[in-house]
């Protein structure tokens, strides 16, 4: 049985790959990795694991751990699932992308390149800008043949943990991870101080995103506009434009690629 696994900056996504789809995806905080109990919680996540017989074999996406990442959770993982046989495996998504990169220099993130690559294998003639919004927010814009780069911004929750550390009140979504931001004409005048840190904050990065998202589609107008990451749903829509979420394009571009090199 095969995984593919994403290690993000506040969670471990993971799924079951066959045949280049996600059978099941989970996800799992890196605290409660930190935690005793973790075979408790990975059976939690997903249940199947306890029925796991011949092993599993684990392709992690090619990216540096998080800081919040326990430096040892792959032996952690293989613990709390023993006496299974795992085997781990690195899942490089640069190698046979189908695309050029429009890097000067260095590299972009390999989560970034592996939505990229599930965006192409789903309409290789297709433009996209990809929005991921997770512990960073990046935009990024696939034109035929050429991933031409893109725009980082700090995350929702990483911009509200920067205000709590100034000393401000920490911003919070609610309980259906809805983060509160207003969007009529004064979404900015915020009336008190979590008013003014939900327009200083999921409001502003709505319209940086949609701003960034406009240049991107004066450098192509038929790019199609696809939502992924955590926060995905606050970001539907952004624009007025028609957009498409994928909550797990990474895993799917890491589960094509895996497809891809072992069919």
């Amino acid at each position: 049985m095969n995984l593919v696994l994403d290690p993000g900056g506040t969670r471990l996504k993971f799924a079951r790959a066959s045949k280049g789809q996600l059978q099941s995806v989970h996800h799992i905080s890196w605290s409660v990795l930190q935690e005793r109990s973790v075979r408790k919680a990975l059976l939690a996540a997903a249940p199947w694991m306890e029925e796991v017989q011949d092993g599993l074999s684990l392709h992690v996406l090619n990216r540096h751990d998080p800081p919040a990442a326990p430096f040892d959770w792959r032996q952690i993982i293989s613990e709390a699932l023993s006496p299974a046989a795992l085997t781990w495996n690195v899942l490089d998504p640069f190698q046979g992308t189908g695309f050029e990169l429009g890097y000067t220099s260095g590299r972009p993130g390999s989560d970034r390149i592996a939505a990229a690559v599930a965006c192409q294998r789903k309409d290789p003639g297709g433009s996209f800008v990809i929005i991921d919004a997770g512990t960073c927010i990046t935009i990024d814009l696939l034109s035929p043949g050429m991933w031409r780069g893109g725009a980082i911004l700090p995350g929702l929750r990483l911009q509200a943990a920067a205000m709590k550390h100034a000393g401000l009140p920490e911003l919070e979504p609610d309980a259906a991870q809805v983060w509160p931001s207003a969007t009529e004409a004064n979404g900015a005048l915020g009336t008190n101080t979590l008013h003014a840190l939900a327009a200083g904050i999921p409001f502003a990065a709505q319209k940086s995103t949609e701003a960034i998202a406009r240049e991107f589609k004066a450098l192509d107008p038929c790019a199609q506009v696809i939502i992924t990451g955590g926060d995905a749903h606050h970001f539907d829509g952004v624009g007025g434009w028609r957009t498409f979420a994928d909550p797990n394009l990474v895993l799917q571009g890491c589960a094509t690629l895996l497809n891809e090199r072992n069919p």
